[in-house]
């Protein structure tokens, strides 16, 4: 059939149509899904690393954890002796927590009080975020500021 002829015409973008048809569109993971794809919203997190030093495990075993609920745009979570929750706001790589809410309990650990502390400051100077293998990585403008894994 002549390139140019009536029955052409009709051919080529019909041809684009089956071809398009027959190709399946998946989705890339976006700035919101790690290189494992693994989420960062809706994903329950737990901390394994703050400022450098592997997290103390708390009365479940597990260390603190974060939740970032991407319908409410809510973050929250328990610090190991209290629980906290407040907005986020997210785009792209960077991410703000807070201003973040928490309950008052008093812990009897002392270090879990300071891993505590530690941890609600972590997520207050957070400014961005990739996951790396697995593990959510929170920096601040001064470097990694906490690790966490995907719980479960």
């Amino acid at each position: 059939m002549p390139f140019g002829s009536s029955k052409s015409k009709r051919f080529w973008p019909m041809l684009a149509l089956a071809l398009a048809a027959g190709c399946r569109m998946t989705p890339a993971a976006g700035p919101s899904a790690g290189a494992a794809g693994v989420p960062l919203e809706n994903t329950a997190w737990t901390l394994v690393e703050i400022g450098g030093q592997p997290a103390r495990a708390i009365g479940s075993g597990a260390g603190p954890t974060l939740r970032l609920d991407a319908a409410e745009k809510r973050a929250g979570g328990d610090t190991g002796c209290n629980h906290y929750g407040g907005p986020y706001e997210l785009s792209g790589t960077s991410l703000r927590l807070g201003p973040l809410v928490s309950t008052r309990r008093a812990c009897v650990d002392e270090a879990l009080n300071r891993q505590e502390a530690a941890f609600l400051r972590a997520l207050d100077e957070t400014r961005s975020w990739r996951i790396d293998g697995g593990t959510l990585v929170l920096s601040s403008p001064s470097g990694v500021v906490a690790r966490l894994r995907a719980a479960g």
